[in-house]
């Protein structure tokens, strides 16, 4: 189905994403004793419309943390949403990688989404995730039983073992978030990919169709309902002057 948006700019680069101003976290949260472990919350201006519980993504690698979404969650905030931000450890740290990132998110997931009902309890609540995020997200849904409105993937990575064959520097890190390639480890991959069956909520996946990092064919995930946003690439969803940034708000706001 077509997206719908306010917004108008199309394929913005990671260099101006990173370079918005944004407003600092109102508190943090620990889901575990390790400091990556953490919860960073962006409180709504005034009564919050939505809540949604967000992993960032990044390749999986350590080199990219939640920072590089902070001005995406700032304005949020200041559109009446409350941002639960997850940190997690990634390939490169200590516990991180296949499956101790995926057993993070799944954490810290499930004590947001409880934080975020109980504070917040006529809010509806959204889990999202960006790239590796999503696929991270995706498998928390559906380990979970989450009471969230819907499950959204931006540019979520759905086919870790077709990412892997890839030749992008993206893809190229997936077979260290595994610690091998599909062939030395298909049964981690299997556990890896996500099934909408085991998902209660609705999956919305939303894709560019100027994306070079994730591609189209990682949004055909069968059940899932996709949002295909003309010219966007893979960064877009970051900047709030954008058609897809305002495709998520609009879901955001007004379900749908």
């Amino acid at each position: 189905m077509p997206a719908q948006s306010n917004g108008s700019r199309v394929n913005i680069p990671y260099s101006e994403v990173i370079a918005l101003p944004y407003s600092r976290y109102s508190a943090e949260v620990a889901y575990g004793e390790d400091p990556l472990q953490r919860i960073y919350v962006w409180q709504a201006a005034g009564k919050a419309s939505a809540t949604l519980v967000f992993i960032h993504g990044g390749c999986w690698l350590n080199a990219y943390d939640y920072t590089h979404g902070q001005a995406m969650f700032t304005s949020l905030a200041n559109a009446g949403i409350n941002v639960y931000a997850i940190e997690y450890r990634r390939t490169g740290d200590v516990g991180g990688g296949w499956p101790g990132s995926t057993e993070d998110v799944i954490s810290a997931t499930h004590q947001a989404v409880n934080l975020a009902n109980s504070n917040n309890a006529n809010a509806p609540v959204y889990l999202a995730g960006h790239s590796a995020g999503g696929h991270l997200a995706l498998l928390a849904a559906q380990a979970l039983s989450l009471p969230v409105r819907k499950v959204i993937g931006l540019a979520a990575i759905t086919q870790p073992e077709l990412y892997a064959r890839g030749s992008n520097s993206c893809e190229t890190a997936t077979p260290l978030f595994f610690d091998g390639t599909p062939d030395e480890r298909p049964d981690a991959y299997k556990e890896a990919t996500p099934s909408i069956e085991n998902i209660p909520s609705p999956v919305v996946l939303l894709q560019g169709t100027a994306d070079q990092i994730v591609d189209e064919r990682q949004s055909q995930l069968p059940g899932a309902t996709v949002v295909v946003v003309p010219g966007a690439g893979h960064f877009d969803y970051l900047h709030s002057e954008s058609l897809a940034y305002h495709t998520l708000l609009n879901i955001l706001l007004n379900g749908q």
